[in-house]
């Protein structure tokens, strides 16, 4: 791996983003550190890296190798986060019909005409703010930043690859398959994720094919 990048992946964490006043480092949860090892060892690291940003410099861009790097990451975690979604998405909704049930008595009237508790339809609001919240956090069907939609049953690998895929084309003005898989293999850990699973998962077709651990 060229020794920029190299740098770039092991700094990575505790170096703060140049916008940042406070100087402080990135937050990272243990996903991101791991993420981070892997794809310093990684040796197609080198060779993704060259050709995406040789594909935007022919455009005229140049991406800063920590950009690029906050980038994956990002869109690592928004995939990832599907499967929090999936798996509680029943007691979200729960909570959000107990809420909405708790704004209507709070609206109920006495015979006299007066809400028992003064500031109840405000309350009431605030609780009909915060069911609509928690239903829409797992609604079957989202759509995320860049046009991305996906349903309970879309894997997280499949988010990921329509993300980076859809970013990548915005910046080199063409579609990176291979670099896109080999940088989901080194995401999730994964193997067997090839070229033509990328295709598939950024034109939105199912593929009923397994995945596996990469080999330690």
């Amino acid at each position: 791996m060229t020794k920029s990048f190299e740098r770039a992946l092991a700094a990575y964490a505790a170096t703060p983003h140049p916008a940042d006043r406070t100087r402080s480092p990135p937050s990272l949860t243990a996903a991101d550190r791991a993420h981070l090892k892997r794809w310093a060892n990684d040796e197609r690291a080198d060779e993704v890296w060259n050709t995406i940003k040789g594909a935007a410099r022919k455009r005229g861009l140049v991406i800063p190798d920590r950009f690029f790097i906050q980038e994956v990451l990002g869109a690592r975690e928004i995939a990832a986060s599907m499967i929090y979604r999936r798996k509680y998405r029943e007691r979200y909704r729960k909570r959000a019909a107990r809420m909405a049930e708790i704004a209507k008595i709070l609206r109920e009237r006495l015979p006299n005409g007066f809400l028992l508790i003064p500031d109840g339809e405000a309350l009431a609001e605030r609780l009909d703010e915060a069911a609509r919240a928690y239903s829409e956090y797992v609604a079957v069907a989202r759509n995320e930043d860049r046009g991305l939609k996906w349903t309970r049953e879309s894997k997280d690998t499949h988010v990921f690859m329509r993300l980076l895929s859809d970013h990548l084309k915005e910046i080199t003005g063409k579609w990176l398959d291979y670099e896109v898989a080999v940088l989901t293999e080194i995401a999730f850990d994964e193997i067997e994720i090839d070229a033509e699973k990328v295709i598939w998962a950024r034109r939105g077709a199912r593929r009923n094919t397994k995945t596996g651990k990469r080999a330690k």
